[in-house]
């Protein structure tokens, strides 16, 4: 069992790249929503003995008419809306808030983004599991469906949000459930007009090899902008054959932003650097799943962490400036990633042709 505990749980770049053409003019305000799934039951995981619904406790970060710094909470919201809604998917283990990095510059450059604790799998949850159950996976896109559903019905928040610009995105078994929730049948969410999975290996091989459930998941012959952000030497990814497959599976239009010596862990707010050029990942691997992976035995230097992050703020910044917010001029940032950064090798092939 904790075997199976281990699955799926940025030198600066120059400021241009790192921040928006109008720069962070927006402040961040920050509230938290209970939704009830009164539809779908949580199946019992001990010692969780189950429910006839399902609860998503969720944090929603906003454009706050505040002045830009650290997030307020239920500060008022800012004036220039509706904005584009991205859904955040933690992984395994995970909680809501373990991205701020890069949700934080989102809504500074004005979007809405929501993170429920998604009730098996966070650490945060109300089930208060001492581990992830991550067989309940596959009822996570649903969990990202009715999200959407709630904030586009709230009295708040939905007047606030452009229902016709949602996206999504998410790390690790995050970025799993963000690709079935993008490109699946019967999960897919015909909502969501941008999806960027990070770090996610290969979902559908993940979902076999490490009882996701998805059984019957197909992929979707739908052209849904997607970006895969991924890392070289992402322990984690390698223990699904990696993110070709799922990167040649997708329609496009599509990118993947590939950054050497990135590994899994510092896609989100970790950044902690073990001696002797150890693979952060080996530490995850060691401290929750009580093993060290073979590919642990090999030592390389690796990026820096913070220089890890940039590239992925500006990534996910200009794919849905580019794809939510129809921003052409970010779309040719996007496509010129491998020559502003060094450290990347970006992938892209168009729409196909109808």
């Amino acid at each position: 069992m904790r075997l199976k505990l281990f699955v799926f749980v940025l030198l600066l770049a120059p400021a241009a790249l790192a921040e928006s053409a109008g720069g962070e003019k927006l402040g961040v305000g920050v509230a938290r929503e209970t939704f009830v799934d009164s539809s779908r039951p949580t199946k019992a995981s001990s010692p969780f003995q189950g429910a006839p619904s399902r609860r998503l406790d969720t944090w929603i970060w906003y454009p706050a008419a505040i002045a830009p710094g650290k997030p307020v909470a239920n500060a008022p919201v800012a004036e220039g809306g509706p904005w584009p809604l991205i859904v955040y998917s933690h992984g395994t283990y995970g909680q809501p808030d373990n991205a701020t990095h890069f949700v934080h510059h989102l809504v500074k450059q004005g979007y809405v983004v929501a993170a429920p604790a998604f009730p098996l799998t966070s650490r945060v949850s109300h089930t208060q599991l001492p581990a992830a159950d991550i067989s309940d996976a596959e009822n996570q896109p649903a969990d990202v469906s009715f999200v959407i559903d709630s904030l586009l019905a709230h009295p708040r928040f939905g007047p606030v949000i452009d229902a016709d610009q949602i996206g999504a995105t998410g790390i690790s078994l995050g970025g799993i459930t963000t690709y079935f929730a993008s490109f699946g049948v019967p999960t897919l969410d015909p909502r969501i007009k941008a999806s960027a999975p990070i770090a996610p290996g290969d979902p559908p091989v993940a979902a076999l090899g490490f009882g996701l459930g998805f059984k019957g998941t197909v992929p979707a012959p739908v052209s849904v902008p997607a970006m895969l952000l991924v890392g070289d030497a992402d322990i984690f990814s390698a223990s699904t054959g990696g993110p070709g497959a799922a990167y040649a599976r997708l329609w496009g239009p599509k990118y993947m932003v590939e950054i050497r010596d990135a590994p899994h862990v510092w896609f989100g707010d970790r950044d902690n650097v073990p001696p002797d050029n150890l693979n952060p990942d080996c530490v995850w691997f060691e401290e929750h799943a009580g093993m060290i992976p073979p590919l642990c035995a090999q030592r390389r230097p690796l990026i820096d962490p913070e220089r890890q992050k940039v590239i992925v703020r500006t990534a996910l910044e200009a794919f849905f400036d580019g794809y939510l917010k129809n921003d052409a001029r970010a779309r040719a940032q996007l496509g010129a990633m491998g020559g502003n950064f060094e450290e990347v090798t970006l992938h892209h092939e168009p729409a196909p042709e109808s």
